[in-house]
């Protein structure tokens, strides 16, 4: 399902998410390049709640303008998505580590399937990179985790955050 650069707002994307919630469950939603907010996050987090064995795979989240009560209300919607392998989050700036943070119980889920995050062009510093290290502790889904360091703004106590994790094979065992 398709909607990339249309510049929903969010009241639209409310509707479309009510639409939804009727429909036969697509396996992707494509939603980059809009204009939704923590309000459409909401709705967005609530259709997802809703749906009851999510197909949901890939969810294209990217360039919008979500923010960290937005994030955290798409992670409760997520942890309904026992399927949900791909979340692109890339260029919503108003994310931090506070938002990052919503993402480390999902990620500790033990229905998680997530294989792939892309979280390039957020600022989410050394607390986003702690609680990322600390969500994937355990964690036996996640493939890749792809951010731009020069953006992230992770200094040497978030990568050393990454290198415990790393160096931990009891994490990957």
């Amino acid at each position: 399902f398709g909607l990339n650069q249309n510049n929903i707002s969010e009241e639209a994307l409310s509707e479309i998410a009510e639409a939804l919630r009727t429909q036969s469950q697509p396996e992707a939603l494509h939603l980059n390049r809009n204009n939704i907010g923590r309000d459409g996050c909401v709705a967005l987090g609530n259709l997802l709640r809703r749906w009851q064995s999510s197909n949901l795979k890939r969810l294209f989240l990217s360039n919008n303008n979500i923010d960290d009560l937005g994030l955290e209300a798409l992670v409760e919607g997520m942890t309904n998505c026992s399927n949900l392998e791909t979340v692109h989050l890339c260029d919503n700036r108003s994310i931090t580590a506070a938002g990052i943070r919503s993402i480390s119980p999902l990620l500790q889920s033990e229905t998680c399937s997530l294989k792939f995050i892309m979280l390039q062009r957020i600022n989410f510093g050394d607390e986003g990179a702690i609680a990322l290290a600390d969500g994937l502790r355990g964690n036996k889904s996640l493939r890749e985790l792809s951010f731009a360091p020069s953006s992230a703004g992770i200094t040497d106590i978030g990568w050393a955050a990454f290198s415990m994790l790393l160096c931990d094979t009891s994490s990957i065992n």
